[in-house]
């Protein structure tokens, strides 16, 4: 009874959760890890995790894979949670495209009594819309302040032309 409550409690969880053996074998995902992956269980049960995930092939300076297998490795040895900072890892939908994805990850180990790592859990939160918010923001700041500084070099440019013709008409006309 209790194992069928925690699997319910598992599978139906909103947040995403991903375990996986000390050695980076997927064990289970639940079904919010899942639609945020586009992932079926059935693909990743068993595997390696950065087999399943691995970086964009088309991204250059992908450094997902390595990041998350230090955070990883982190957990494990220390035996303590580890939060990464947000973090691109680019998915790949059922049709194989890759989709750009931003997440704030978190891993820790699942200990024994003994204190031996029995399984590393990878919780993930999809901050994608946020981070695509902000770097639109952040893009139009920079073109605002670019065509403030065309505009102002603009006028900078009329002034000096102004004062130039100016300086042209108060000269005497000389054949």
């Amino acid at each position: 009874m209790a194992q069928s409550i925690y699997r319910e409690v598992y599978s139906g969880a909103p947040t995403p959760f991903l375990v996986m053996t000390p050695e980076f074998e997927i064990i289970d995902a639940n079904d919010a890890y899942l639609a945020a992956t586009m992932r079926q269980r059935d693909s990743l049960a068993g595997r390696d995790m950065f087999e399943a995930f691995p970086d964009n092939p088309g991204l250059a300076g992908a450094n997902g894979v390595a990041k998350l297998r230090q955070s990883l490795t982190e957990a494990r040895a220390s035996g303590s949670r580890h939060v990464m900072k947000v973090q691109r890892y680019d998915v790949t939908d059922p049709e194989g495209q890759w989709k750009t994805r931003h997440w704030r990850p978190v891993n820790w180990p699942v200990r024994d009594k003994a204190g031996a790592v029995l399984a590393l859990v990878h919780h993930v939160v999809d901050v994608t819309s946020d981070v695509l918010v902000r770097e639109s923001v952040e893009w139009r700041e920079r073109l605002f302040r670019r065509a403030d500084a065309a505009c102002e070099e603009s006028r900078r440019l009329c002034e000096e032309t102004r004062r130039g013709l100016e300086q042209l008409r108060r000269r005497p006309y000389t054949r």
